[in-house]
């Protein structure tokens, strides 16, 4: 294989190098977030900035319909709370999947509380063995705090909503111990 007609030393103007085995040279130009933020960084995504505003624009023409949607959806969820607790298991199915899509959703449109309340709901969940070992109230609790964040203009300051939030967990936590199995002594 020929030699590149550049220096070797590549280290002299900022870049690194990396050998392989079978005699290739991989040259890492210097990048300036690796300089200022050490390695591991990672560049952050650069839009258009006209793009940007677009999206923004496209993100506040929705942003009412969402707002109806939003309260829809948690209505929705308290419907199937008490389908789920009258004894039709897959409405808790439903209750996560609108769980997981308002998680996802409620940040973009300036509902941060209740997307926080929403993860925290799907991350009961997702921490059990199956839907069906749910605990109606911890489920009833989280809707009941997604409605009274989502119900208002406005949602609850950032302390109330901490304050929600460790509530929250607190119960979770509680919940979860008791509905995981205890080791058997026999099988130990």
């Amino acid at each position: 294989m020929p030699h590149s007609q550049y220096p070797s030393d590549h280290a002299q103007v900022g870049m690194q190098v990396n050998s392989g085995a079978d005699g290739v040279e991989v040259v890492q130009p210097p990048s300036i977030v690796t300089r200022k933020l050490g390695p591991g960084a990672v560049l952050p995504m650069r839009l258009d900035p006209r793009v940007l505003q677009r999206m923004e624009r496209a993100i506040e023409k929705m942003a009412d319909s969402y707002e109806k949607s939003l309260k829809t959806e948690i209505r929705q969820m308290l419907l199937s709370h008490d389908e789920w607790q009258a004894g039709k298991q897959e409405a808790i199915h439903a209750i996560y999947a609108l769980a997981h899509d308002i998680r996802g959703l409620a940040g973009t449109f300036s509902r941060p509380v209740t997307g926080r309340i929403s993860n925290a709901l799907c991350q009961y969940l997702e921490a059990l063995p199956n839907l069906d070992a749910a605990d109606g109230a911890v489920v009833r609790l989280h809707v009941d705090a997604m409605f009274a964040a989502a119900m208002d203009a406005q949602e609850p300051s950032e302390e109330v909503a901490k304050a929600t939030l460790a509530g929250l967990e607190r119960l979770v936590t509680r919940t979860l111990e008791h509905c995981r199995p205890a080791a058997d002594p026999a099988h130990g």
